[in-house]
């Protein structure tokens, strides 16, 4: 029962009045002694009696009362016993196949995937005369075959001829909402049919049982006569844990990379099930679709078998891929990744001014584009603090295309608001600053104008300069066993010469945990003193590094004397450059924005699908933005000029792992998506007949047992007046 006045229950409140006014009414007698009153004493008997009288007396007008606040709050009771709507009639059905990875699993032949067309086309065969039927393959976003009800079966069945092969992940709560919503306007009779391989990835898996609430919440839910939600399992004899190696995503510290620098690229070989006595097969590497020699995992059984193998790059944009050799689950055993490699990675310092031992910005601008070396990696201009200005963020360095990638502030000791206001404006835009503090830093300035309790570009608030420069026996190192960063990892195993024999006798302490409302810094390497020594942060769409030391000859480090310096230089450098790479390498659904070099003339731009597809978008402006990047797999983009650019869609690895539901994860889903139905067969289904509850108010049946009570509560008020009982004789 529901209540379409439901405020009005406040109403029921008036059902004291009657025992109020009973008990006010009660006539008052003083009692006087007179000696032949006490042989008139009223019997026991007759005082129950009427006690009872004047009680029931009492519940009818509370009865009554409560009746008319009820019919008032319009109560509708939702009933199969009060029949059904448009029993045997006509339905309004949305289909919702399963589009994900998992069901291209091979068995016995076929698929998940062929089951549910054949699943589906069956079913539109059943439909009735006044049906309607539509259709979505459910990926990350729902993608619609036949987006709008329809009565033509006909076109229903042709359409699933275009469903796509699987791929990617399934967002069920997102299709399931948006199939409730096309069903809102239409006939009362209504279903949404799942049609799935019961992978628990994606349905009952903590992140989604989140968002199956959403659903519960949904105005569809609530109604009363809200759809029926089915759910089928188009793969009920597959294995509960089937054996599976795939491969994880490719990784490098290296989004961005310089022409003919070695760039090292990570993934993995991951099993799932029980792979015992399930060999791996190989797995072959391609550049820009170009086959290389295979890549060797490192290991022939565990949890997770190690890949890693480096390339050397010209200038342009390139994909790598690798790919593993076909098994039973293909979607699951390729993986790509966009490279953009320069001619040079444009980098801009701004330098404080000389330290007591020399230009501090020298030593680094020496690492990265030593004077000796015909092509350098880095495109370094060197601004002295006091010549800034704003055009040096956005002006070329080295040539046309050289707008700078990174921005070095290197012992600066006061920034104004003017350099404060810039440094966040370049990051806004997808640049990556590296801040190095040394002798000339001042502290207050910085946390004032940069910090700025954690609302500013810097990472960390500046406490204290701490150590001792005449005492760097003692001075603290890199604690090497926490360099597990993209950019600090290959400083882990111990070289001559390397990092790990760095001392500090002199820095500054940070605090990374001191900005407000859960902004920090994260360290990316630390002290044997585990104070900070690297301090990253993400602010705009660029990256932020704050480094607790100035990378020169100052405070009697000998870093710059060792080898690994030139290499720190450059994997710092390289990571801050690479902050776009996600530009370039997206997540399912995430759309494509290309910006082209400004020479580039306005026309079409063809774009190709991981499924080969090519569809042309003709552009008035840039950036284009193109849509429809729910696929995992490269995509392809062609300029008017015939420039080409490669965009990688990342595969989610869990996709891999085919578990299916327990009961418990069902019932979860259904308490938490507000009731849903498992069914074995579409028989389950037609069998239900279509038909819903009906829900009828039943006001007016209350206000007729008002008016019974009413004159009910008439005959007997008279019956007691009458026989006197409102007056009954007292002692």
């Amino acid at each position: 029962m529901t209540f379409l006045n439901a405020a009005l229950l406040f109403g029921l409140a008036a059902a004291v009045i009657p025992p109020i006014v009973h008990l006010f009414s009660r006539r008052k007698f003083d009692e006087v002694d007179w000696a032949a009153m006490q042989f008139l004493q009223l019997s026991t008997k007759t005082k129950r009696r009427v006690y009872l009288e004047q009680f029931w007396l009492m519940v009818l007008r509370i009865l009554i009362i409560s009746l008319i606040c009820l019919a008032l709050a319009a109560p509708e009771v939702t009933s199969r016993l009060l029949g059904t709507t448009t029993a045997g009639g006509p339905r309004d059905v949305v289909l919702l196949i399963d589009g994900s990875a998992s069901m291209a699993y091979r068995q016995d032949g076929g698929t998940a995937a062929d089951a549910a067309r054949d699943w589906a086309a069956a079913y539109i065969d059943r439909l009735r005369s006044g049906d309607r039927v539509a259709v979505f393959q459910v990926k990350t976003r729902p993608v619609p075959i036949v987006p709008n009800l329809t009565g033509d079966r006909d076109q229903a069945r042709n359409a699933l001829e275009l469903l796509t092969p699987p791929r990617g992940s399934a967002d069920w709560p997102a299709a399931t909402q948006a199939a409730l919503a096309l069903l809102d306007t239409g006939s009362p009779n209504r279903d949404v049919i799942v049609i799935s391989d019961d992978q628990r990835y994606g349905w009952a898996d903590e992140t989604t049982l989140a968002k199956w609430d959403l659903v519960r919440r949904g105005g569809s839910r609530a109604a009363a006569n809200a759809a029926r939600i089915w759910v089928t399992n188009v793969a009920g004899d597959r294995p509960a844990d089937p054996p599976n190696w795939s491969l994880e995503p490719i990784t490098t510290a290296r989004g961005v990379a310089a022409a003919g620098r070695e760039v090292t690229f990570r993934s993995a070989v991951r099993p799932s099930g029980n792979t015992a006595g399930k060999p791996v097969g190989k797995v072959k590497l391609f550049i820009d679709g170009k086959a290389l020699d295979p890549v060797k995992p490192a290991g022939e059984s565990g949890d997770q078998l190690p890949l890693s193998f480096t390339h050397k790059f010209a200038v342009g944009s390139h994909l790598v891929t690798l790919q593993l050799d076909d098994d039973d689950l293909p979607g699951d055993n390729r993986q790509d990744f966009a490279v953009e490699v320069l001619p040079v990675v444009p980098v801009v310092i701004v330098d404080g001014g000389p330290t007591v031992r020399g230009r501090g910005s020298d030593f680094l601008r020496d690492a990265l584009a030593p004077a000796k070396d015909p092509t350098p990696a880095f495109a370094v201009r060197t601004v002295p603090a006091a010549d800034w200005s704003p055009a040096a963020f956005t002006s070329d360095v080295k040539g046309p295309g050289t707008t700078p990638r990174v921005v070095v502030l290197a012992n600066i000791d006061k920034p104004s608001v003017a350099l404060q206001q810039e440094v966040e404006k370049f990051l806004a835009a997808g640049g990556s600053v590296l801040v190095t503090l040394g002798e000339r830093a001042d502290a207050a300035t910085w946390n004032k104008v940069a910090f700025r309790g954690g609302q500013g570009f810097l990472p960390a608030r500046l406490v204290e300069v701490v150590g001792d420069d005449a005492d760097p026996a003692n001075a603290p190192k890199v604690l090497t066993a926490g360099l597990a960063h993209p950019a600090m990892e290959v400083f882990k195993e111990p070289l001559p010469g390397g990092l790990h024999t760095a001392y500090f006798p002199k820095r500054w302490k940070l605090d990374a945990a001191a900005g407000a409302n859960g902004v920090t810094g994260t360290a990316a390497a630390v002290f044997t003193t585990r104070d900070p020594l690297l301090v990253e942060r993400a602010f705009g769409k660029g990256r932020v590094m704050l480094a607790a030391v100035p990378l020169d000859n100052g405070w009697k480090t000998n870093l710059i004397r060792l080898p690994d310096f030139v290499r720190l230089a450059h994997e710092l450098l390289y990571y801050l450059a690479g902050t776009r790479t996600a530009e370039r390498n997206l997540v399912p659904g995430q759309p494509i924005v290309f910006t082209p070099r400004p020479d580039e003339p306005r026309g079409p731009v063809a774009v190709v699908a991981p499924d080969g597809r090519t569809r042309t978008v003709n552009v008035e402006s840039w950036p284009v933005v193109i849509d429809g990047t729910t696929d995992p797999g490269a995509y392809k983009l062609t300029t008017p000029s015939g420039r080409v650019v490669y965009f990688a869609v990342r595969t989610d690895s869990r996709e891999a792992v085919l578990t299916p539901n327990n009961d418990e994860d069902r019932a979860r889903v259904a308490d938490a998506a507000g009731g849903l139905t498992y069914v074995k067969s579409a028989d389950e289904i037609v069998a239900s007949g279509g038909g819903q509850p009906v829900a009828k108010e039943i006001w007016w049946i209350l206000l007729l047992l008002v008016i019974g009570l009413l004159a009910g509560e008439t005959w007997y008020t008279r019956r007691l007046t009458d026989r006197g009982a409102f007056n009954p004789p007292t002692a």
